[in-house]
């Protein structure tokens, strides 16, 4: 932090935590929130107090480990579902999920932490995993003060009333609206640059009046081409299509980026790194080398994780011009870049495809203008005049963000352990959300409805029993998202009699989620037999849930995976692995990774007998080896 001339929002941010006062900061994508975060970190270290830093995805987790391991050598750790290094360190790197989980669970852990921060803060927006912040929020310890930081919060003074009537804290809230690195927005639409917003809403008008006019497409060569002529490169290409990404890449993959020189250089060591961690057998190596021997590549959660490393190693050495990417490149990797363009301003949001949200655009087009490097950055989106109208572009740019708001539908494992905790008072945690804090009447009547038919499905199934919770109940508050399934086939006897290899393909079934369209494998007569027991088992549930007004249901089990995993519990090679399914193999990787957490979570109920505890440890070393090893692949430098 020294010889560094600080922002004013920087400033006055250090200076409240330095003061011990919790702070919310709120500044646009690239302004330098982190440089706020590292204060605290290194006034931790200095003062001998021990600090989480939580983020919202693993890979953000893992780059915040390789990050702050270089910076403060010793003092980093890191704890994931399929990673544990260093936990006792002063600075530790966590999933949010997993400190919810401390919290309710193991709190003595937390003791000797002084800070908790909150990366992307925002995420408590989020309708699928909001919750978990929300919920981590509320049970923050006594003793632990919050730095949350996130791109703008339009309702930034509610979520601050919010946080000072739950807890004595005072809270400080920063906000800085201007960009250290000024953002232009560009256009391409019927294959022609516009420069300006008002000469493209003119045109488009022309186009709306005229029935006979004929859209042209946008042609990928005329914006590579501009921007080689303009200085534009390093650019990140954002689509929300993984295949889109790959097919934009071979569309251009013959548009040489680089010199001689820079193409010795990229290819030696992209070469060294796909040799150094043995994946010169993975089946994207042979499409991606001639494309990064022209500065060009391609990522997204269907790589290997550690072939995404090195494309992102590669990035940062400025090797890599042009990368087409999905969305998750923009979630806090320090990947920036010169110029951003959107390939379409349409997405899908887990239940529904729509327009992007005025908050991911500015996440996203936040990567262009490298602060210290640029003086200004550029956002070229690619606009088709029958797929979006003028008015809704204009929204999005030009429009306000969005407010954050309340996602709580807190899961069984959360309601058993509060319940443990609390009894029947679990009720009076309700008032302390942030929903309540947000919600109308007829809302909060609906949430509170919602715990109490929860609670009575807990009872009817005997996970509740009188005023404390039953053994099955034990571990069903350990694994979280699948508490049910699991509490039910462990009462049942079901997973004591299980071989190792089925207790792995009803775990990877479990966790699996197939995407839409996705091919079914045929299974062999042993796995048929366990999928028809489970697919009754499921209906079951979800019959007693939609009698009780539950939502949403409990996931059902999903085979895609099984041969691929028997295949792997065997001792396939990971390279042979897509002859059984047609799945990514950075999917395949995720799932396998998945089972291992779920694995440790049963491991770690006090419930468990030594038999399933011997069947559990034996999957685990048979699953847990080469590419699936997270721990393994952190540990090793890229």
């Amino acid at each position: 932090m020294k010889n560094f001339k600080l922002d004013k929002f920087q400033e006055e941010a250090i200076g409240y935590t330095r003061k011990n006062h919790s702070v919310i900061v709120s500044a646009p994508t690239g302004a330098g929130k982190t440089l706020i975060a590292e204060d605290v970190i290194e006034e931790c270290i200095k003062n001998k107090k021990g600090v989480i830093y939580t983020a919202p995805v693993k890979a953000l987790s893992n780059q915040k480990f390789r990050d702050f391991s270089k910076k403060y050598p010793k003092h980093t750790g890191i704890l994931t579902g399929d990673v544990c290094i260093n936990r006792n360190a002063p600075i530790l790197i966590m999933t949010t999920e997993i400190f919810r989980n401390a919290i309710l669970v193991d709190s003595g852990f937390l003791k000797s932490r002084e800070w908790i921060i909150f990366d992307e803060i925002h995420y408590l927006d989020d309708p699928q995993r909001g919750t978990v912040w929300e919920e981590a929020i509320i049970l923050l310890p006594s003793h632990m003060k919050m730095l949350a930081l996130s791109a703008t919060i339009p309702n930034i003074d509610e979520f601050v009333d919010w946080l000072s009537s739950v807890h004595s804290f005072e809270v400080k809230s920063i906000v800085e609206k201007t960009r250290p690195v000024p953002l232009h927005f560009f256009f391409q639409c019927n294959n022609n640059f516009y420069f300006n917003f008002s000469q493209l809403k003119k045109d488009s008008d022309l186009f709306a009046k005229d029935n006979s006019a004929v859209i042209k497409s946008n042609r990928l060569h005329p914006l590579l081409k501009y921007l080689k002529e303009n200085s534009g490169y390093p650019c990140v290409y954002f689509s929300f299509s993984r295949r889109r990404c790959e097919d934009l890449a071979g569309e251009v993959g013959s548009f040489n980026l680089l010199n001689k020189s820079e193409q010795s250089r990229i290819t030696t060591l992209f070469n060294e790194l796909i040799e150094k961690f043995n994946i010169t057998d993975s089946e994207h190596i042979n499409f991606l080398y001639p494309l990064i021997k022209n500065g060009i590549a391609y990522h997204h959660a269907g790589l290997l994780p550690t072939l995404k490393e090195i494309i992102e190693r590669l990035f940062t050495t400025g090797l890599i011009k042009l990368i087409f990417t999905t969305e998750t490149f923009a979630l806090g990797i320090n990947m920036p870049a010169k110029t951003v363009t959107f390939d379409n301003l349409v997405k899908y949001y887990g239940t529904h495809t729509g327009y992007i949200k005025t908050r991911d655009f500015y996440q996203m087009a936040g990567r262009a203008g490298r602060r210290g490097s640029d003086k200004e950055g550029f956002v070229f989106s690619k606009i088709n005049p029958n797929k979006i109208t003028i008015p809704s572009l204009e929204k999005i740019i030009y429009g306000n963000y969005e407010p954050i708001h309340s996602q709580l539908n807190s899961c069984y494992a959360t309601i058993l352990n509060l319940y443990k905790i609390m009894g029947d008072k679990i009720l009076d945690i309700y008032p302390n959300s942030f929903h309540f804090h947000q919600a109308k009447n007829w809302q909060k009547k609906e949430v509170t409805s919602l715990l109490r038919r929860k609670i009575a499905l807990l009872r009817e199934l005997s996970y509740i029993v009188d005023k404390t919770i039953s053994r099955k109940a034990e571990l069903a508050a350990k694994v979280y998202s699948f508490e049910i399934p699991i509490g039910e086939l462990f009462a049942q006897g079901f997973l004591d009699n299980l071989s190792e290899e089925d207790l792995f393909t009803t775990i990877l079934s479990l966790v699996y989620e197939p995407r839409k369209g996705e091919h079914r494998p045929k299974l062999n007569k042993r796995v048929r037999r366990v999928k028809r027991h489970l697919d009754k088992f499921a209906r079951d549930i979800n019959r007693l849930e939609r009698k009780f007004r539950v939502a949403p249901l409990t996931k059902r089990f999903y085979f895609h995976l099984s041969e691929a995993g028997r295949a792997w519990f065997g001792g396939t090679d990971f390279k042979n692995l897509s002859k059984f399914c047609s799945v990514d193999e950075g999917e395949i990787v995720r799932y396998f990774r998945m089972s291992i957490q779920a694995f440790r979570e049963i491991y770690s109920s006090p419930i468990i007998d030594a038999g399933l505890k011997t069947k559990i440890k034996n999957c685990l070393k048979r699953i847990n080896r080469d590419v699936v090893d997270a721990e393994r692949q952190l540990r090793q430098e890229i």
